[in-house]
């Protein structure tokens, strides 16, 4: 449980790495033909669930001064990774889960599957389905549950609308199944994240064919994923969207460093919902590292309306910035946000609401009237390190002091978040 009390951050904050493109270069490193090593100079629990599922499917992935080193999984006689059985232990990381576990029915015999917190009810079909008919086995509809394989590569049909991740844990496991075509039957949402898979996959040698339509993704057979040393991480946009939503409820200007503005994270949208909410941001270089920096001053005052299908993950820290702006915000097509960590809709919701301010629900939509102000209180974060990261972000616009509970799920993304804030001038302590 943590107390935020008001305190308005401000100054510079280096971006923490991305853990969606983490997530991927540490599986594609673990598929290929040679070692890699990886900067990355922050963890969190969803990239050590990772790590620790690679090393439980036969890589060696360790942790150093400036990142990982990564032994990728031994190769059988015929070339492909191979171990006789694995263990897959996501934690809570549905993407790790969803990325590895066709990986982990390609290379391993048989492996044990494991799960905590809400993670084993949240969807994997229509990617089962999938699976079983490319000879994939499952002891069980849920975790935990035993895969064996081997999975085969060919023809996958999914529909796009419950997870991207599906497609591109697939495109992943391709080149070690002989080349994968992998089509959606309806409109991909979260697209972003496939392209993101697609980018990181050509980093480690891997082109992806991309149909006219935007909706068949192809692996040829032959392709192999190869080796890279010092190859880094990007800054992660979900994350540094807390320090440009926290400039814009107080105005106090926050530069971040390390978002970069050709990034593909669906993320980086926050940067034109902030400005469309009437905060400037500024464009810059850092003297002493070269990294991009991304400077935003000024309160936002204009409503929010947002569609929510390409980029789910930035509603919790948009709901409390609609908070903070005078008028009627609404959040289009939340439908994919009742499977996260928390039914994250409602969780939302009632977060604003405990803390005194004025959101519903119509369906899957979600209408805040913002006052400009929160009265404060204590909020439930339901085990959700976003939810976290809004009701934090809520403080600055209380009259009273926000008392999160919950508030150690920040570590699933965000271990250091709280220091960070209290390093730009925030106020918050541990109870």
């Amino acid at each position: 449980m943590h107390r935020i009390t008001f305190a308005a951050p401000s100054g510079t904050i280096a971006a923490i790495p991305a853990k969606a493109h983490a997530h991927r270069a540490l599986i594609a490193a673990a598929l290929a033909d040679s070692p890699s090593t990886l900067t990355l100079h922050r963890f969190s629990d969803d990239i050590d669930a990772t790590i620790a599922s690679l090393n439980g499917l036969g890589a060696t992935v360790t942790k150093t001064a400036t990142g990982v080193s990564i032994t990728p999984i031994p190769r059988n006689a015929s070339g492909r990774p191979h171990t006789t059985h694995g263990d897959l232990c996501p934690h809570e990381s549905g993407t790790t889960l969803r990325l590895l576990l066709p990986v982990a029915a390609a290379v391993a015999d048989s492996t044990d599957v494991t799960a905590h917190g809400r993670l084993p009810d949240r969807p994997l079909e229509p990617l089962f389905s999938e699976m079983k008919g490319h000879g994939a086995q499952f002891s069980a509809p849920k975790p935990p549950f035993t895969v064996t394989g081997p999975l085969t590569g060919g023809q996958f049909s999914m529909v796009g609308n419950v997870s991207s991740q599906f497609f591109s844990g697939l495109l992943l496991t391709a080149p070690i199944v002989g080349g994968a075509s992998i089509t959606s039957t309806t409109e991909l949402q979260s697209r972003d994240y496939v392209r993101l898979t697609m980018g990181v996959m050509k980093d480690f040698g891997v082109t992806v064919d991309e149909s006219a339509d935007g909706n068949t993704f192809t692996v040829p057979a032959g392709a192999s994923f190869h080796g890279r040393q010092d190859y880094a991480i990007e800054g992660d946009w979900s994350n540094g969207a807390i320090w440009l939503v926290a400039a814009a409820l107080t105005g106090a200007p926050i530069t971040v460093v390390g978002l970069s503005p050709d990034s593909v994270q669906a993320d980086r949208r926050i940067a034109e919902v902030v400005a469309n909410a009437g905060t400037t941001l500024t464009a810059g270089t850092d003297t002493a590292t070269g990294l991009p920096t991304l400077t935003a001053s000024g309160r936002a005052v204009n409503p929010l309306d947002i569609d929510l299908r390409q980029m789910p993950d930035l509603l919790p820290v948009l709901a409390t910035l609609a908070c903070g702006i005078n008028g009627t915000s609404t959040f289009r097509h939340g439908e994919r946000l009742r499977l996260k960590e928390s039914d994250r809709l409602v969780a939302v919701a009632d977060l604003v609401n405990d803390l005194g301010g004025q959101a519903r629900l119509e369906g899957d939509d979600l209408i805040i009237t913002g006052t400009g102000h929160l009265a404060g209180g204590q909020a439930r974060c339901c085990n959700d390190h976003r939810l976290v990261m809004a009701g934090t972000l809520a403080a600055l616009i209380s009259f009273e002091a926000v008392t999160l509970e919950d508030s150690q799920a920040i570590s699933k993304s965000y271990p250091d978040f709280f220091s960070d804030w209290n390093l730009l001038g925030g106020k918050a302590r541990e109870l």
